[in-house]
């Protein structure tokens, strides 16, 4: 079967071979040409030969990308649409084609109503729609640029191209002399068609040509430690009030100690209400007080006048004026002090002592240092100098040269101390009040001091101490028999009242508190009704809550507070006189010189030498 196979496929080539070969039909096509290729030596998989198809063929665009770049160049010719549009149509709303015209007085006295005109003229061809006029200015004289007075908002409506529109406005200004204020006007508008808003503004100088009311200031511009100082204030009219509610401010600065006025204050120590003032009667003030601190501190008063604030009477809330002054701390050239306590009791002896000295780079001559006291706390005729002149008709001490030759030449920087005592006043017992009790010592000092040529000048200076004399506070305890053996009795109960009474002079007394302590033998019973006496047992003291006494207390009216405890006492007490209470120890405030004040009772005991109804000894018998 192969075999035969061959023998055809043999024959076959025969014929194909052939070229007389009959059997085969043959045509003649076409000329064959030689055509080269490229083929790589290596071979190459399956997966490089779809990767370099990939390559060779071009991807199709998305539909997402084709809406992509259709919505780019929609934009784009939009925004050259509107670009065009705004540069080229006649419409288009600008600011700079709106005239805001401001006209009135450049001038205008503060507190005086201002009439104003304002202008807005559109010129452009497009109308102005939803127009509103604004119109603000400062409140009062302050450049507070958070105190705005607003007019109420003017609505204009529309204002067509080409259109002049004119509003009256008042506005009312404060401020110093020469000071200029500004008006701001502003109107805000929607271009025709649309919603958005727009804002047009400018500003209006005035100058006030003179405040409603002046402020005049007199004071030293430089001061000593501790001096007395007085300054005056002045307001005058210049026109009629604005407001009825007028006040003037002073604001003090921190090392200044207002002592008074010549006016009361209306509030505090600080407000003062103008409402008296006329063009006629200008207001009058002086105010008189002591500078604190130190050598160089700058010390700054402010003056305000205006309009009271409503939520707080201390301050101005629209200022029509203000003014402030400026003083300097410095030492005196001649110094003298008085150092003494701030506090003394009731018939006290009190020690003085007068440090003078000399801070003036040249010599003093023939100074002369003179200390006077009075007061309603201080016993006449009982002041007590070894150095200086005491002259008894007027209560007071010379020093010069006389009297200390140091004092004929005072080198610069030379210093000294006189010294001098006095008495209070013991009020204990006196049936008239006095309030306040208090002794002030006036010092002052002064001196010549070589000038031009052969003439002298003179250089002074004054200080001064308040001296406040307290109360005499005083509590006395005693005791009374109420039940059992008199005398007492060892191993027997003997029941006993303790009496606290107490005495008051000038001066209130607050947070007043009396405590004393049982002895272990002695036994508290009770507190009589009504009494804010308590006791602890744990400490055995008892306790007695005054809270404030009146002056005056123990002569005018009394005060007084009862306690029972019982005593069973020992044999080894038989002929002593055991204690009932111990000390008593008395405390309190004094409430005008704010100092504490103290005093000890005795202790007391079974020897009954004050009571109305002692019988036999004290001692305890068998």
């Amino acid at each position: 079967m192969i075999e035969e196979s061959k023998h055809k496929i043999e024959d076959a080539k025969i014929h194909l071979y052939d070229a007389k070969d009959k059997n085969v039909d043959r045509h003649l096509t076409g000329v064959l040409h030689q055509v080269p290729h490229k083929v790589s030596l290596d071979w190459q998989d399956d997966e490089s030969i779809k990767k370099e198809d990939m390559k060779n063929k071009k991807p199709k665009m998305s539909i997402f990308k084709k809406f992509f770049i259709f919505a780019i160049l929609f934009f784009l010719g939009a925004a050259g649409f509107a670009t065009y549009m705004f540069f080229n149509s006649d419409v288009s709303i600008s600011k700079d084609k709106i005239d805001l015209i401001v006209l009135g007085n450049a001038f205008a006295k503060g507190g005086n109503e201002l009439p104003l005109e304002v202008e807005i003229v559109n010129h452009n061809n497009a109308n102005l729609e939803l127009v509103n006029l604004i119109v603000e200015y400062p409140s009062g004289a302050s450049d507070d640029v958070t105190e705005v007075t607003r007019l109420p908002r003017e609505t204009i409506g529309t204002i067509n191209k080409g259109e002049s529109v004119t509003r009256s406005i008042k506005v009312r200004l404060y401020g110093e002399e020469k000071s200029i204020r500004n008006v701001k006007v502003s109107i805000e508008y929607h271009p025709e068609g649309s919603n958005a808003i727009f804002t047009k503004e400018t500003v209006y100088p005035i100058t006030i040509s003179s405040a409603p009311l002046s402020l005049f200031i007199e004071a030293p511009d430089t001061a000593t430690i501790d001096q007395k100082i007085s300054f005056n204030i002045k307001a005058v009219l210049n026109t009629s009030l604005p407001d009825s509610n007028t006040v003037l401010q002073l604001s003090y600065p921190e090392n200044f100690v207002f002592e008074d006025s010549s006016i009361k204050p209306d509030f505090g120590d600080s407000v003062w209400n103008l409402s008296s003032i006329t063009t006629e009667t200008p207001f009058d003030l002086t105010i008189n007080g002591r500078m604190v601190g130190q050598d160089g501190d700058e010390q700054v008063f402010h003056v305000y006048a205006g309009v009271e604030n409503p939520s707080d009477k201390s301050k101005v809330s629209v200022i029509y004026n203000s003014l402030l002054h400026t003083v300097n701390i410095v030492r005196p050239f001649l110094d003298a002090t008085v150092l003494a306590v701030d506090t003394a009791s009731g018939g006290e002896k009190v020690n003085v002592s007068i440090a003078w000295s000399n801070n003036l780079s040249t010599r003093v001559t023939d100074a002369v240092i003179i200390a006077k006291v009075s007061g309603n706390g201080f016993l006449d005729k009982s002041i007590e100098s070894e150095e200086g002149f005491y002259d008894s008709l007027k209560n007071q001490i010379i020093w010069d040269r006389n009297t200390t030759s140091v004092l004929s030449g005072i080198e610069p920087g030379g210093k000294g101390v006189f010294k001098f005592t006095f008495k209070t006043k013991s009020f204990v017992g006196l049936s008239d009040m006095v309030r306040d009790p208090q002794v002030s010592v006036d010092v002052s000092i002064k001196g010549r001091q070589p000038s031009l040529g052969s003439s002298f000048e003179e250089v002074n200076n004054f200080s001064n101490k308040i001296i406040k004399v307290g109360s005499d506070f005083q509590i006395v305890a005693g005791a009374n028999y109420l039940s059992g053996s008199l005398p007492p009795k060892a191993e027997t109960e003997t029941k006993y009242s303790i009496t606290w009474t107490l005495s008051n002079t000038v001066n209130g007394i607050n947070g007043a508190k009396a405590v004393t302590t049982l002895p272990v033998y002695v036994k508290w019973v009770s507190a009589y009704a009504g009494e804010s006496v308590s006791y602890n047992d744990f400490t055995r003291e008892v306790t007695w809550n005054i809270g404030s006494v009146n002056p005056n207390t123990g002569v005018g009216s009394n005060k007084e507070a009862s306690f029972i405890v019982s005593i069973n006492p020992s044999v080894s007490q038989i002929g002593s006189t055991p204690q009932l209470i111990k000390e008593t120890n008395l405390t309190g405030q004094d409430s005008f010189t704010k100092s504490s004040v103290t005093d000890v009772s005795n202790a007391v005991t079974t020897n009954l030498i004050n009571s109305t109804n002692n019988i036999g000894s004290g001692r305890v018998i068998e």
